[in-house]
């Protein structure tokens, strides 16, 4: 019974810590619509949405909730039609360097070597810094991807899962307060998605856990892995929060460890009920 007290009281004073943490992100009743040529076509409507500093948060749902919408509002890239977005205390009028982004497709310049895709995002964002300084950034953020050796080759000659480190070095070379990830090992096989969240976590933890990231996936396991919270999106159009689900399983995580956590298991299939509706062929009718 003690043990249990007192276990309640950390959990507590935890809670209590997490909540003294600056807001990173403010999503405050978030619209956002198209015209198209059939009409107005509304992505997403009226989504509030806190992220604290550090927060690793997952954005899942089903194709068309409009996932990549409310990520494009947050980098910028997307104008909210009504309601605001707040980044670092500031209100998000356009793409900026505190903000770091990593597509699905790597948007790597395939005439450029590794080196200078990464050189050149570090030459536009520092133009305080020295030469000298800027070389230093690429060179450390390429070891950290263990890439340094593979610094003067072209994108086309690297793997899929090589190219999204290059992707990742680069987000992280700006030094950016949030990382904002656009399904971005979708198109990794299993091993290689895995070994690249391993990957993106200690480069997290390089940051101490400073960085706050957003994560675009459909992958349930892979949200569960990454994320502190893990908020599920209606189907659209017009989506809105359907849920959000606290993601309580301690860090550093180990997969082979997790999948038997009866936590793990939980919410899992929670997830699960929230996102398929139908789960045999005698449901449908």
């Amino acid at each position: 019974m003690e043990t249990t007290v007192i276990e309640k009281e950390i959990n507590m004073e935890t809670v209590a810590i997490e909540d003294l943490r600056p807001n990173s992100i403010e999503i405050k009743n978030v619209t956002v619509s198209f015209d198209t040529p059939k009409g107005i076509y509304t992505a997403v409507k009226e989504i509030d949405l806190t992220v604290k500093k550090g927060e690793i948060i997952a954005l899942i749902g089903h194709s068309g909730c409009g996932k990549s919408t409310l990520m494009g509002t947050i980098s910028g890239m997307t104008k909210q039609t009504s309601g605001e977005v707040i980044a670092n205390g500031n209100p998000v009028k356009g793409p900026g360097p505190d903000r770091g982004i990593v597509f699905q497709n790597y948007s790597l310049l395939p005439w450029l070597t590794v080196y200078k895709n990464i050189f050149e995002a570090v030459d536009s964002v520092f133009k305080d810094k020295s030469k000298s300084e800027k070389h230093e950034i690429v060179e450390k953020n390429l070891k950290m991807v263990n890439l340094f050796e593979h610094k003067d080759k072209l994108p086309g000659q690297l793997s899929g899962g090589m190219k999204q480190r290059v992707a990742i070095a680069r987000a992280f070379s700006i030094n950016p307060s949030i990382l904002l990830l656009d399904e971005p090992f979708g198109a990794l096989d299993a091993l290689t998605k895995s070994s690249m969240h391993v990957e993106l976590l200690k480069l997290r933890n390089l940051d101490n856990r400073e960085k706050t990231i957003i994560i675009v996936t459909h992958d349930i396991d892979e949200a569960i892995f990454l994320a502190d919270r893990v908020v599920v999106l209606n189907n659209g159009p017009a989506s809105t929060i359907k849920e959000i689900v606290d993601v309580k399983l301690a860090r550093p995580r180990n997969k082979k460890d997790i999948v038997h956590d009866p936590e793990y298991m939980k919410i899992h299939d929670r997830l699960l009920g929230l996102l398929i509706d139908k789960f045999s062929i005698d449901d449908i009718h």
